[in-house]
């Protein structure tokens, strides 16, 4: 019997701990989790839609665009990113986008702190066409 509950407490410690390791992630279900360091060019394509953004230090915030690389209409297209103190940019208003269309992105990180690293996740809600 106190072997079984050894055993238990063991097993317990150790789903405790892992699940303490998910806590430090910093992407959602669904986001890819990449890692870029500041003086990279992310880039992340979900459903069709294609995000490219890097951060501008010396202005402190991230800047890029958001394609719509299919020949359907895209609708609620949103972006975060997330940096490596735990600080959530975002996400932007949701905007539509038209077959084929370019749209400009920028996160303001005046508030977010010094950070690391960070990773950008594209959401989308709905298609037509």
């Amino acid at each position: 019997m106190a072997r079984h509950a050894v055993a238990s407490r063991a097993a317990g410690l150790v789903l405790l701990a892992a699940l303490a390791g998910c806590s430090n992630s910093p992407t959602e279900p669904g986001e890819s989790g990449t890692q870029w360091s500041l003086n990279q060019t992310a880039t992340e394509t979900r459903s069709g839609v294609t995000l490219v953004i890097s951060y501008d230090a010396a202005r402190g915030r991230f800047d890029g665009t958001v394609t719509n690389t299919t020949n359907r209409t895209v609708t609620d297209v949103r972006v975060e990113i997330h940096l490596s103190n735990r600080t959530e940019l975002g996400p932007t208003p949701r905007i539509g986008l038209a077959p084929q269309e370019v749209r400009q992105v920028t996160l303001d990180n005046t508030s977010g702190g010094s950070f690391n690293w960070y990773s950008v996740h594209v959401e989308i809600g709905s298609s037509s066409g």
